[in-house]
């Protein structure tokens, strides 16, 4: 598949399957793949729990960006998979908006409730108090972002191998339709 020479990047949630997805569209796209997180756990060899923990979330925030960028700048194409904050600064919003095509994995809450409950050890902003409060606060924060992305994919419910099939169809669309 010939896509534009945006780079892709997934958002949404926390647990939405950002990283599953991501790796599985980049084979069949045969694209590279960035996992944000990863990178970040991989630059500063801490894992990110830690990281919040003796850096907080600001400098976490700040090398989210400088590893953004990198990838952004890249002269090869990229499947990313981001933090679900990645929006939060205005500046990625803009870097976003400019230089990749955005596609926003939606979710019920419930589905990502049981999703999470068991996993929520790498998961720092969730990791207090309580996981459906937090989820909603999280998601009531960041969905007017989200809904900014060029393309919205249903993830409720559905297989991999069918999500990643329905963003290649509508990444088929975006690029003939950007193109006119």
């Amino acid at each position: 598949m010939e896509t534009s020479e945006k780079k892709i990047i997934l958002i949404g949630m926390t647990g939405v399957g950002k990283t599953t997805i991501g790796k599985n569209l980049s084979k069949e796209i045969k694209m590279n793949f960035c996992d944000i997180d990863f990178e970040i756990e991989k630059a500063t060899n801490l894992k990110i729990k830690d990281f919040f923990k003796m850096y907080g979330e600001n400098e976490f925030r700040r090398i989210e960006k400088i590893t953004l960028l990198k990838f952004i700048n890249s002269k090869e194409n990229y499947v990313i998979s981001p933090g679900a904050g990645i929006l939060n600064d205005k500046d990625n919003k803009k870097i976003i908006c400019n230089n990749c095509i955005s596609i926003f994995l939606d979710i019920k809450i419930s589905i990502l409730i049981s999703r999470l409950k068991k996993n929520l050890s790498n998961r720092p902003k969730l990791s207090q108090g309580k996981l459906e409060e937090n989820l909603k606060q999280m998601y009531n924060k960041r969905i007017n972002d989200y809904r900014a992305c060029q393309i919205t994919i249903n993830v409720n419910e559905t297989s991999v191998t069918n999500i990643v099939s329905q963003i290649i169809l509508k990444i088929k669309n975006y690029d003939q339709n950007s193109q006119l």
